[in-house]
């Protein structure tokens, strides 16, 4: 290491010679690479435009324009110290042994980087995906080299490094171009189930959102303390889950109410034993804290 370092030094000394005895070529090179700039940026321009009328994903735009980018301007460098007459060996040389320095202390860096290709080849997810990666939920914006930018519901932009999403699971609710939705309705034990079923049925089938295939199903879920709970499944295209998820809770409430059904709420039941006055009676809830009180008043 020490070794490639004084070689560092000594190209760069070399190359200040060069400046220091010839400015004519030192403006020279300063041109040529100005030129190389904007040769590059045309040529990034090309690309850009070549990938995205291709059938590459548009995931892949960013991530390849920006190692394109990175070996033209490590291209056009070499060039200008070349026509500088400093030794590309030493030059080479130097940049290895300055990747290798940055390459230590930047191990998390690069490890960025990799699972960054490995995003952008295995296609967990594209731009416009809605995705819980590396503990963060909202819609991909864009796949960098080195991190990811969401975009969250609220509207923030959050950057997550590409090496957090490949260390955690990956949830892609884009996946397969339609999402299922499973809609809670509690009843009273002495509804009718079946008219109940028929009722959600009925709603869910005349949305104009709602997939025919597959098509509708409602179940009991549970059978609870005070209700009946059933389960009306649903499928809806990606762009569609909010709007029909809404739409049916609304609207299988006033369904229900208005055929009349009841819809059970929390309630208390006051009992008193035998020889009691009713006033002396007990309050029971879901849980013992309310009986609890009643029974520290009578220790009292």
């Amino acid at each position: 290491m020490d070794e490639q370092l004084a070689q560092m030094g000594d190209t760069l000394k070399e190359i200040g010679s060069v400046f220091r005895n010839s400015g004519l070529k030192a403006v020279t090179v300063i041109l040529i690479f100005y030129i190389g700039v904007l040769i590059i940026r045309s040529i990034l321009r090309m690309v850009k435009a070549g990938i995205v009328n291709s059938s590459v994903d548009n995931s892949l735009v960013t991530f390849i324009t920006n190692i394109i980018r990175f070996c033209l301007y490590l291209a056009l460098i070499l060039i200008c110290l070349s026509f500088m007459g400093v030794s590309l060996s030493g030059v080479l040389s130097a940049v290895m042994a300055l990747l290798l320095a940055i390459g230590l202390s930047l191990q998390n860096m690069i490890a960025s980087v990799a699972y960054g290709f490995m995003i952008a080849t295995t296609h967990p997810f594209k731009v416009d995906d809605y995705v819980e990666a590396g503990g963060t939920a909202g819609t991909v914006k864009e796949i960098n080299l080195l991190h990811t930018v969401l975009i969250t519901p609220d509207g923030r932009k959050v950057y997550v490094p590409n090496s957090s999403i490949f260390a955690n699971p990956i949830l892609n609710n884009n996946g397969i171009g339609r999402r299922r939705m499973d809609i809670l309705v509690s009843v009273d034990y002495s509804s009718d189930n079946e008219k109940v079923r028929d009722i959600l049925l009925e709603v869910a089938r005349n949305h104009p959102l709602v997939l025919d295939v597959p098509e509708p199903q409602d179940r009991w879920n549970a059978t609870g303390e005070s209700a009946i709970t059933h389960t009306l499944r649903v499928w809806a295209l990606n762009n569609d889950y909010w709007t029909v998820n809404w739409d049916l809770h609304e609207q299988v409430t006033v369904a229900i109410r208005n055929a009349g059904i009841d819809i059970p709420f929390p309630q208390l039941t006051l009992s008193y034993r035998p020889g009691e006055k009713p006033e002396e009676g007990r309050i029971y809830k879901s849980g013992n804290s309310a009986n609890k009180e009643n029974e520290n008043e009578e220790d009292d």
